[in-house]
């Protein structure tokens, strides 16, 4: 990922009249590369649901050149047969050989298959005068799926050969969903829909289960979902779910429909089961007042947190010329960045391959290796210490906001971020529990530099001396 897409993402907010510090983007797309889930935290009104829309639009584009031969209807020939699609969705796509459905032979075939016959055809330059069982043969030896799934290989031949044949055609596409979380999310119906109960043919589909099969139909394409004041119902209730899949990569049950012969059906155009695809990335915005619920520890230690904070100077400097963001004039300005964005945030990283003019002979390893020991030992006391996911994800965090940042990257704000990011939201407390580890969290922060957490300790610091209690979205 260039460091140059910070500079040019802060180009067009400053066009679209949208105030933003480069470190504070930095610490952003680094989050999010690191894991695809964010948290943005802070004061009603403080630009919170904003900066996430800005960056989704800057990243993503209104519209998808593709070809798809597939819907519905359509007819696919093949040397002794003309099948027919019968319904297809982002997943699959079933097919029929004869129009009759008492007569027909019918097939689920998974896009993703088609496409490994797609690639091999286009890669060896294969015609269509060439044995559907030859390229099968070729196919079973590198592909992903079942050996038995690639037995249908007249219906693959013609797929193919159709998919290649197609012409290009423009759609409208959005690439990103804001979607405000209702007091009433009490399960995961809200985010994922269900079956009707009435009409077994049909799915109650939501935004966000929409923009899970788009972001599988455009594996290249950034998807990102906002989940608008997620902290308006218990997180757990609505997303526990998810976020489970994110980590596992299990695929979420959706309906258990089968067809005639026992496999899975789809219904209404949504497959029995779905995976979170790597290039789906979600923002949750949170409000703290009396109508809100606090997030477990499960949600913290699986985000990083960043706060939205306003300061007098901010204001006074805004209240000079106060404009509207024009999202408008952001759309789209970022899609050349998008598909190296999803390869970076599905990519394998170590802080071992930081080239040498970034860390400039400086063992990050072994300094990050140091610091996050101590600050385990400090932590443990008060059952606040991370494990090994947290672990890999701040090892994750420092690679990319490293290359981010380029030559000139200091170890100190990679560090400084991820302490008050990661560690850090998880603490509260009364004053006899909290005051000894924030007092040596602050000590921490003052031998290394470490200014945004030691402002946040601080500020921990005095709500303990003033309420005798504190956590880090109330401070």
């Amino acid at each position: 990922m260039p460091e140059y897409l910070i500079d040019s993402c802060l180009e067009s907010y400053a066009i679209a009249n949208l105030r933003c510090e480069k470190e504070f983007v930095t610490r952003l797309v680094a989050a999010l590369l690191a894991k695809r889930f964010v948290i943005l935290t802070g004061l009603a009104g403080s630009g919170k649901t904003k900066g996430a829309q800005a960056f989704a639009r800057w990243m993503t584009t209104n519209s998808i050149t593709a070809s798809d031969p597939f819907v519905p209807g359509a007819k696919i020939p093949s040397a002794n047969i003309t099948y027919i699609v019968k319904a297809a969705d982002q997943l699959a796509v079933e097919f029929w050989n004869d129009p009759d459905e008492s007569k027909a032979i019918k097939v689920v075939l998974p896009r993703a298959l088609i496409q490994e016959w797609v690639d091999y055809i286009s890669a060896n330059q294969i015609s269509a005068d060439i044995q559907a069982r030859q390229i099968r043969e070729a196919v079973n030896k590198t592909t992903k799926y079942s050996s038995q799934l690639n037995s249908f290989e007249t219906v693959f031949k013609a797929a193919a050969f159709a998919s290649l044949n197609a012409p290009l055609t423009t759609t409208t596409a959005k690439c990103y969903e804001i979607v405000s979380v209702g007091a009433d999310w009490t399960s995961n119906e809200q985010v994922l829909g269900y079956p009707d109960g009435l009409d077994k043919t049909r799915y109650v589909r939501t935004k966000i289960l929409d923009l899970i099969l788009h972001a599988h139909k455009t594996l290249e394409l950034p998807h990102f979902l906002i989940l608008d004041e997620m902290n308006l119902s218990h997180v757990e209730r609505y997303f526990s779910d998810f976020l489970s899949a994110i980590e596992s990569d299990e695929p979420l049950s959706l309906h258990s429909d089968k067809n005639d012969d026992g496999s899975p059906a789809i219904r209404d155009g949504v497959p029995g089961e779905v995976t979170i695809s790597p290039n789906l990335f979600i923002i949750g915005t949170v409000n703290v007042d009396e109508t809100t619920y606090m997030f477990s520890p499960k949600v913290l230690d699986r985000a990083n947190v960043l706060e939205f904070r306003a300061t007098a100077d901010e204001i006074a400097g805004f209240l000079k010329s106060p404009a509207r963001v024009d999202m408008k004039s952001l759309s789209g300005k970022g899609t050349g960045y998008g598909q190296t964005f999803v390869n970076a945030a599905m990519a394998e990283v170590s802080l071992a391959n930081l080239p040498p003019e970034i860390c400039d002979g400086v063992s990050t390893e072994t300094e990050l290796q140091q610091r996050l020991t101590e600050l385990f030992v400090e932590l443990a006391p008060i059952g606040a210490e991370f494990g090994f996911r947290t672990a890999f994800e701040i090892t994750r965090f420092f690679f990319h906001h490293a290359v981010l940042t380029g030559p000139g990257w200091q170890f100190k704000d990679a560090m400084d971020a991820q302490v008050v990011q990661k560690l850090m939201p998880k603490l509260h407390g009364s004053d006899r529990k909290l005051r000894p580890t924030l007092a040596k969290l602050k000590l921490f922060c003052e031998t290394h530099d470490l200014k945004l957490s030691l402002a946040k300790t601080n500020r921990m610091l005095e709500r303990l001396s003033q309420d005798g209690f504190t956590s880090f979205a109330e401070a």
